[in-house]
Parts: structure tokens; sequence; C-alpha cells
């Protein structure tokens, strides 16, 4: 019995599945439009994501760290590379989940501008981490942390939240949410 005609079948036949996946023809539903926050809703995410920031940074305004963050300075210092990798995935992931909550609340125009300055600032904290790692891993060449945050516009970025959160105005008949995270309380 001869089983190569038949392999050579099966193989041809995978091989044109496996194309026809492939093809990347694009996919008869439209991807659907996240749709426009409400105040409150861009409000809430703002908070959320000022939370997440301070959780993973701490609060520059007031010089004083996260947990997570003075985790990872104490790492680098000591250059406990494991550590600091922890510490940095635990940062790292607040800084998801903030850049998350941001565009939500960019999704409410009149937020949009406080929540694009809050993705850049997040973003420039990334980039500082990255480089505390870098230290820590003792990278030739490794750029200073704080270079590392300002290059990447964290220092104007900060402003521009702050700006933006100024002037997000409140719609008429809505009541403002108190927000911990603005007094520093993750």
């Amino acid at each position: 019995m001869h089983h190569r005609p038949l392999r050579a079948i099966a193989v041809a036949c995978i091989a044109l599945a496996v194309a026809a996946c492939a093809t990347g023809a694009p996919s008869s539903a439209p991807t659907p439009t996240p749709a426009a926050a409400t105040y409150v809703e861009a409000q809430d995410a703002i908070c959320s994501a000022f939370g997440a920031m301070l959780r993973a940074v701490g609060n520059p305004d007031a010089g004083t760290p996260s947990i997570l963050s003075k985790t990872l300075d104490e790492a680098v210092t000591a250059g406990d590379v494991p550590a600091a990798e922890r510490a940095a995935a635990g940062m790292a992931a607040e800084l998801q989940a903030a850049v998350q909550q941001a565009a939500v609340a960019g999704r409410y125009e009149d937020s949009a501008p406080a929540a694009a300055a809050m993705n850049t600032l997040f973003v420039a904290f990334g980039a500082m981490i990255t480089a505390k790692l870098a230290v820590a891993r003792k990278t030739p060449g490794a750029t200073d942390p704080q270079a590392a945050f300002e290059q990447a516009g964290g220092v104007e970025a900060w402003t521009a939240m702050l700006v933006g959160l100024q002037r997000m105005p409140i719609p008429s008949g809505a009541v403002p949410k108190a927000c911990k995270a603005f007094s520093g309380t993750p």
C-alpha cells in the first residue's frame, strides 16, 4: 500500500488551509469605535489613572516614592537585578492600568487634553523605569533615569496634565466627586 500519495494530499490540504487563513483579508465586521465617555466616567477614569500612577511611582509633587518605586531604587542601589525586575514589573502593570484609564477619560471631549498629557506622562515614567533597570543591570551607556523621563516629555506632560485638569469644565448640573488620589492617597 502506498502512503505517499495520501501524505502528499494531506500536506497540500493543510497548506491550502493555512494559506486561506493567512491571506490577511479584512474581516467583514467593522471594528467598533468606543462610545464617548460621560463626565462622570471621565472623572472616575482620571481618578483611577492618577491612583495607579501613585501606586506605580509615588507623588512627584511631594517627592514621595511609592512602595514599588522605593523598592526599585533600593534594588538598583544594591545591584539586585531580580528584585529590580520584580519592582519594575509591578510598576509597569500599574502604569498600564493608568494608560487604560487615561484612554477612557480621553473619550470625553473636555478631558481629552488632560488624558493625552497623562498618557505621555505614563510613557515617560515607563522610560524612567527602563533606564533604572539598565542601571541595575550595569548596562554600558545606560541613560540616567531622570534624563530618560525628561527626554520622554515627562516634565511638560506633568504640567499639561495639571493645566488640563484645571481647565476641564464641569457640566451644568454635574457634581464633581472627591478623588482621594488628588490628595496623594492611591
